[in-house]
């Protein structure tokens, strides 16, 4: 054999793969081939400098299966939250540029949803006010309705109009209620942003 035939031998032995694998006594074995008998372990596949290139898993139970799922999940869900929490702090830094500036902004939009609710509010007790009326005009008829009544029968236009009215009062009871609740979260969420504000910045 040639001296070149050795060395191209030599080289295609160096580059094929080599497997990592740990007996039964806990001694690590390596050879281009591991043995029937551990081959449901988890194996590594190293190259010529025996850096490892791969991880061959070995067999799982249904169990271990299931919690390896649960795990990645999980590790997911963290760097979800942590790629959130990044990008939400990037915005912080780049959008204000001290806390006063965050706090005059939570004010003004406060001050712009509790317009809305005192708006709101003022509607709702015009319709309040709409309401007693209809009802103390329907008063004059036989409404609640009774069976004895010897009254004439609510006219079917106040019927609707009371309806209408009272319709009109439980969506705007639930507007108000929405609106108080939308100051509170705001309140808390920019809270939040000037704390982390604050630790990003280094402030006391």
């Amino acid at each position: 054999m040639t001296a070149f035939a050795c060395l191209v031998l030599a080289g295609a032995a160096m580059a094929a793969d080599t497997y990592r694998w740990v007996d039964d006594n806990g001694i690590v074995h390596f050879g281009d081939k591991v043995p029937s008998e551990y081959a449901r372990q988890d194996q590594q596949v190293l190259n010529s400098q025996g850096v490892t290139i791969n991880t061959i898993q070995g067999y799982r139970t249904p169990e271990q299966l299931a919690v390896q799922a649960r795990i990645r999940i999980e590790m997911e869900r963290i760097a979800k939250e942590k790629s959130k929490r990044q990008a939400r702090d990037s915005v912080l830094l780049s959008t204000y540029l001290s806390v006063e500036e965050i706090e005059r902004l939570r004010d003004r939009r406060l001050e712009l949803l509790r317009a809305q609710s005192m708006v709101t509010e003022q509607y709702l007790g015009t319709l309040n006010a709409r309401l007693r009326r209809l009802q103390e005009e329907a008063r004059k008829f036989n409404y609640p309705y009774d069976l004895d009544s010897d009254l004439p029968p609510l006219p079917e236009n106040l019927a609707m109009e009371m309806v209408q009215t009272l319709e009109a009062v439980v969506q705007y009871e639930s507007n108000l209620q929405t609106k108080r609740e939308e100051q509170g979260s705001m309140v808390a969420m920019f809270d939040k942003d000037i704390e982390r504000f604050k630790d990003l910045k280094g402030i006391e």
